[in-house]
């Protein structure tokens, strides 16, 4: 299984709600397409200096390498700023991205 990490934080004139809608609507995308395992948006409650962490945190879940690159080749073949991810991308002020594997 492979996990890839998005943190981020929305624009001051984001609100949470929409701006929640819009992550959830790249999980729906890809899940609708048949390349991802598992998807969820996550709220850290945490906040600093407790938590160095952004405030949203986008889990994807690919079954392996393989389904991770249709992932991804759909979004390069459509465009990264286009559809649901380009609309949350319009609306996040900050995103860190890390990925890992099961061991």
């Amino acid at each position: 299984m492979i996990h890839y990490h998005v943190w981020f934080s929305l624009k001051p004139e984001v609100g949470e709600e929409e701006g929640l809608r819009l992550a959830h609507a790249v999980v729906a995308e890809l899940k609708g397409r048949g390349v991802l395992s598992r998807g969820v948006v996550l709220k850290n409650m945490g906040s600093p200096p407790k938590s160095r962490l952004a405030r949203y945190h986008a889990l994807f879940e690919f079954a392996d390498d393989a389904q991770m690159t249709l992932a991804f080749a759909g979004k390069r073949e459509e465009g990264i700023r286009q559809g649901p991810h380009g609309r949350l991308m319009e609306s996040v002020s900050e995103f860190h991205v890390e990925v890992f594997k099961e061991v």
